[in-house]
């Protein structure tokens, strides 16, 4: 008997510490749920990047072979360097590197919504672009989500709707903890 209630615990233990890694705790919750969290930077953008979701591939965008089901991927932005955010090299799909970029997490909600503000017919390269984003790290992950765009003074993506965006994917990724 001894046995089999040592055995249920140990399970019930396991169950707890996997389910509790994933999803979004209070921590995170409160911080990212928050508008003054977002800061707005102005980014020259050199060129802007999805990671195709059909090859995994990272890959200039272009509205003929992406449609609205590939921008649910993040997308990867050439800026200038920001001092809040960590630089890095990535790899394109043509196997070449790109140095400055920066990973701004767009999620799938805020990318239909530039996409149906015809955001990503209206950039032009090398200009400047103002980005309300997160620019936190929280235990070794970055959480640059995107909430607000405005670009040659045309306000793409409103930050109430891109921070409720996050707020709802959230919530339906909460952890248990």
């Amino acid at each position: 008997m001894r046995r089999k209630f040592l055995f249920i615990s140990f399970c019930l233990l396991l169950v707890l510490n996997l389910s509790g890694c994933s999803g979004y705790n209070k921590i995170m919750y409160e911080h990212l749920s928050e508008k003054q969290n977002y800061k707005t930077y102005e980014f020259v953008i050199d060129n802007i990047y999805v990671s195709n979701k059909k090859t995994d591939n990272l890959e200039v965008y272009d509205k003929t072979i992406h449609d609205d089901s590939c921008l649910k991927a993040s997308v990867y932005l050439g800026v200038e360097p920001q001092s809040a955010f960590c630089d890095g090299e990535y790899f394109l799909d043509d196997g070449s590197k790109t140095k400055r970029i920066v990973l701004l997490h767009v999620l799938p909600e805020n990318s239909k919504i530039l996409l149906q503000n015809d955001f990503y017919d209206n950039f032009v390269s090398g200009d400047v672009i103002k980005i309300k984003c997160s620019d936190w790290i929280y235990m070794d992950t970055n959480f640059y989500y995107v909430i607000g765009v405005e670009y040659d003074e045309i306000q793409y993506l409103d930050s109430q709707d891109g921070l409720q965006n996050v707020v709802d994917m959230m919530d339906e990724n909460r952890s248990l903890f």
